[in-house]
């Protein structure tokens, strides 16, 4: 039996996926992404998981507020989902942070798995249980704290992402290095980016 909140690293990304799915058996098993994550990301587990509902937003960080987050409600209430279904998470720190959150709040909370497709997602966005909105001008100012049923790490969607994102998701690695592993950050300060391993 899994443990809630862990965390795991593979390469079988669709098979992993499908073994919780075996595991927790919910009564239903729904797939959000956006379309950024739709187009490049989707395209590496869709001929393995099938019949999943589909929900579709735009992507950005300007659409993580209460109109995105009821565009996610929604999405759930028009397939009838019940507090047994699953919300599968594809998709960035914006992606993950919103979709966690509608999960951690519909029908009072439903199941989710979080599959983070960006370095800074991989390594911060999807740790520790943080979910939530921006509201007004106010980043993250509606949330919770809930952990999801699993987070699978795949390196292969790195492959998906320009220069500027990975540098952007490194600078998280370089920090959290500084604050807790010596040895770590001495080992990636030797390395050019391109010569880091991310896998």
């Amino acid at each position: 039996m899994i443990s809630t909140g862990a965390c795991i690293l593979t390469e079988q990304t669709a098979e992993k996926l499908n073994m919780l799915i075996a595991e927790i058996s919910p009564s239903s098993v729904t797939l959000l992404t956006d379309e950024n994550t739709a187009k490049y990301c989707l395209p590496l587990l869709e001929n393995d998981i099938t019949g999943f509902n589909r929900i579709i937003i735009p992507a950005g960080e300007q659409n993580k507020n209460l109109e995105g987050a009821a565009q996610i409600w929604k999405g759930l209430t028009d397939f009838q989902i019940d507090r047994k279904g699953l919300l599968v998470v594809l998709g960035g720190g914006v992606l993950g942070d919103m979709g966690g959150f509608c999960a951690a709040t519909y029908k009072r909370g439903i199941n989710f798995i979080l599959i983070p497709t960006t370095l800074l997602a991989q390594v911060d966005a999807s740790v520790g249980g943080k979910l939530g909105i921006d509201f007004e001008d106010f980043k993250n100012h509606i949330g919770v704290f809930q952990n999801p049923i699993a987070t699978l790490i795949d390196s292969r969607f790195l492959k998906t992402l320009p220069k500027a994102e990975l540098r952007s998701g490194f600078a998280e690695i370089i920090k959290h290095c500084i604050i807790s592993d010596a040895d770590m950050f001495a080992a990636i300060c030797g390395k050019t980016l391109d010569e880091q391993s991310l896998s």
